[in-house]
């Protein structure tokens, strides 16, 4: 590869671009218009559903379950008291839930400790009705009877309420969306259950309301995270102007790369939305602050080559030409494999990353063209200079320090080398302690308000958050009207109940299914004898406590079994969440269903199920995605370059970075997510920039010089300012993460930062160091 012949081309299109600087700024700004002209069409999504496709099992199950039992978020009120069978508590149980009834969108039916059917037996059997359909009555002996009767059901005590009355749950279930992956439908629920939950009326010193329920968190979620958005967004437009300020020190210098990110940036995201595309709420912020680095990083290579150019040539349009000749290869090439390395994002196979690498990549090639289009025309314009002696050769005091630092790294290179090498497998022993943690409190983190109130849920007596379901499916109608089958579907909630990671509320584990209203339709059948809370063993008898549960009215029953009886399911409450600990707890709840029902088709579906799904998405997505982003750097350096060898001399200063932050996020117990996870193949893809950026200029200056010492020095002398300006402002850039307080953006962040000032540092000293000993770019000239 000839550099002088590539640049020659880009020198020439320099001098065409000046001479029609009208018509590229006509034409750049009539598409800048009608790209921001969309922003106003613009919708956000925040859909679990996007990490699987139509396809996956879990979707499959989890289809199949919303066909037979309908939607499974709910909206959740824990209220707290003193004694939740207070009058004044009761009443605001009961007028809190009919006005979430009444108003709340997809609302279905509400269950509470004043809105539920209970078995009663009566003259003529049985009946099922609530213990306070005729009123809530004063504190006295007709309340402590109600009280008592319904603590003496063993189905609700530490279930819907405490054992010492002193925590209960309202609970409203949902109709199904009318589209479940319109993330809105969802937002409508919780926005609506939070402007009533939160209304100063429901306030009062008797009792305390805990909403939850991912209707309602959801929406929590997408507010928290949108005004986070919007603050990192501004928080980085605000860090990008004083980078302006401070580097450039210029008006055109300033003004160009905002005209950039608001062109560019703006441009990509009105498009989409004139595609109807909706961008992703949770990881909108990264290909946003990622363009805003990656133009100023392009804006200031060029304007400092001006620079240089014109402080020696004092010919502002020879100087441009100049500049664009000697930086308009290393731009481009950085800007192709950045790209490429974000467009490694497809092989992670997630929807929400693939958004994530399409959306960064698109913004990174927009800047870069506003950039290579804008800098050279509205710097086009101006007086030229009269060159002062001093500066004949244009370079500055922090040049000459570059071109120094240069000298002593060739003399010290032996123990840099070693001590680089040393503090890299200082930190591969990390990487093996890597996990993957997928819940609310391991990427949002409890700084976040409502996640601290969900932590205060889950350490309450009957307080949870996380569950699953088990749903075990017959091809033949009536085969749970079989005692025996009910048994072991009775076994099965034992074999569930058994397992250390289901919460126990006092002495009872947490685990549904309808063997609860069996065993209460048999018991009150007998005169409520403690004695027959068991599955009756005969046939006859079970069909006939559930088609009277039925016709009283108890439309709980196909909540947990369908219509036809062929398919059961059972509900377990967990204590917590830890990815590797639930991964194992859902293969053993499976495998206790199978064992239990070798007939039927057992599978868990549920929130927790697709969380672990989400782990082995993330796992084998970081293994593609960075496989994926290696291979095609690898390629692309190789082609470009003409050689493996000078190929794996550019990787290896820059896997050195991704060591070291695997080895951090290990060492550190800082788990991937679905935003740390994009770290490692995104670095890749950027800190390549500064490695083609040296590797070129050297290779231009050996072409120049015939000495690789030569080379190099003048390489630090011309670009080492440069390189290390881009790398302060890309982790500026970052930095906004840094100060938020959802634990996956101040991770990526800090993980940012430390890893592109590590391939900052690699690049300052391994890339120089091995090129200047292997003299991958051919002999030196003898002189």
């Amino acid at each position: 590869m000839n550099l002088d012949r590539i640049n020659r081309y880009f020198t020439r299109f320099a001098s065409f671009q000046i001479r029609r600087r009208w018509f590229f700024i006509a034409g750049l700004a009539a598409l800048t218009i009608i790209g921001l002209a969309g922003l106003r069409r613009m919708t956000t999504s925040d859909n679990m559903d996007e990490w699987f496709n139509e396809f996956d099992t879990i979707q499959v199950n989890t289809d199949r379950f919303e066909e037979l039992f309908g939607n499974e978020d709910q909206v959740l009120v824990l209220v707290q008291a003193e004694d939740v069978f207070d009058p004044e508590v009761l009443a605001m149980i009961r007028d809190l839930g009919a006005e979430l009834l009444e108003k709340v969108p997809y609302a279905r039916e509400l269950r509470s400790l004043t809105d539920m059917s209970i078995v009663f037996g009566s003259e003529e059997g049985i009946e099922l009705r609530s213990p306070f359909e005729d009123g809530i009555p004063p504190a006295g002996p007709e309340l402590e009877e109600k009280r008592a009767y319904i603590l003496s059901r063993s189905s609700l005590v530490n279930m819907l309420v405490s054992e010492d009355c002193r925590e209960t749950w309202l609970v409203l279930s949902l109709y199904n969306y009318e589209n479940k992956n319109d993330s809105a439908e969802m937002y409508s629920v919780g926005r609506a259950a939070q402007e009533i939950i939160t209304d100063p009326k429901w306030q009062s010193p008797k009792f305390t309301l805990k909403p939850s329920g991912l209707a309602y968190t959801e929406w929590e979620e997408n507010q928290v995270v949108m005004r986070e958005t919007g603050r990192r967004i501004i928080g980085g437009f605000i860090v990008a102007f004083l980078c302006l300020i401070i580097f450039t020190r210029s008006f055109r210098g300033i003004i160009i790369p905002v005209l950039t990110i608001i062109g560019g940036v703006g441009s990509v995201f009105g498009y989409m939305a004139h595609l109807g595309i909706p961008a992703d709420s949770n990881l909108m912020t990264l290909p946003i602050l990622l363009a805003m680095a990656l133009s100023i990083g392009y804006a200031i290579h060029l304007v400092n080559s001006f620079k240089l150019h014109f402080r020696r040539l004092g010919k502002r349009r020879e100087a441009l030409i100049s500049a664009v000749g000697e930086t308009g290869w290393p731009i481009l090439f950085t800007a192709i494999t950045t790209i490429g390395g974000l467009l490694s994002f497809l092989f992670a196979g997630i929807g929400a990353l693939r958004w994530v690498g399409i959306t960064s990549a698109l913004t990174v090639f927009a800047v870069y063209l506003y950039v290579v289009l804008l800098v050279p025309v509205f710097f086009s314009f101006g007086k030229d200079l009269q060159v002062p002696a001093a500066a004949e050769n244009g370079s500055t005091a922090v040049d000459r320090g570059f071109y120094h630092f240069g000298e002593l790294l060739i003399k010290k290179r032996v123990p840099v080398i070693i001590g680089a090498f040393v503090i890299i497998a200082a930190f591969i022993p990390g990487i093996f302690g890597m996990t993957v943690n997928m819940d609310y409190f391991s990427f949002m983190g409890k700084k976040v308000p409502y996640i601290a109130r969900l932590a205060e849920i889950l350490d309450t007596k009957i307080g949870s958050l996380y569950t699953y379901t088990v749903m075990i499916s017959f091809g033949e109608a009536d085969r749970f009207k079989d005692p025996a089958e009910m048994r072991n579907l009775d076994a099965l909630a034992q074999d569930l109940g058994a397992l250390d990671s289901t919460k126990i509320s006092g002495s009872r584990p947490r685990v549904s299914s309808v063997t609860e209203i069996v065993k209460e339709m048999h018991r009150t059948l007998n005169g409520d004898d403690p004695a027959y809370y068991s599955i009756p063993g005969d046939p006859d008898l079970l069909a006939q406590i559930l088609f009277l549960y039925e016709i009283s009215g108890g439309g709980d029953l196909f909540n947990r079994i369908s219509e036809d009886f062929s398919t059961a399911v059972l509900t377990v409450e967990l204590t917590g969440y830890d990815g590797n600990r639930i991964a194992k707890t859902v293969k053993d709840a499976e495998a206790a269903a199978r064992s239990r029902f070798p007939g039927g088709n057992a599978v868990v579906v549920g929130m927790i199920a697709s969380f672990v799904e989400m782990n082995n998405k993330v796992v084998y997505g970081e293994l593609k995605s960075f496989g994926g982003s290696f291979l095609i750097i690898f390629i692309l350096l190789a082609l470009v370059f003409g050689s493996l060898r000078i190929a794996l001399i550019g990787m290896i200063p820059n896997i050195a970075p991704v060591l070291i932050i695997g080895g951090i996020m290990g060492y550190a117990k800082i788990p991937l997510d679905m935003l740390t996870m994009t770290i490692m193949p995104m670095l890749l893809g950027i800190a390549v920039d500064d490695t083609i950026h040296f590797i070129t200029h050297t290779r231009l200056e050996l072409e120049r010089s015939g000495s690789y010492r030569r080379g190099l020095l003048n390489c630090f002398g011309k670009i080492g300012k440069t390189l290390g300006t881009t790398t302060v402002i890309l982790c500026a850039m970052f930095f906004v993460y840094a100060l938020s307080p959802i634990a996956m953006l101040f991770h990526v962040g800090v993980l940012a930062i430390t890893g592109m000032a590590s391939a900052l540092l690699a690049d300052y000293t391994l890339t120089p160091l091995l090129m200047f000993i292997l003299k991958p770019l051919g002999k030196e000239k003898t002189p």
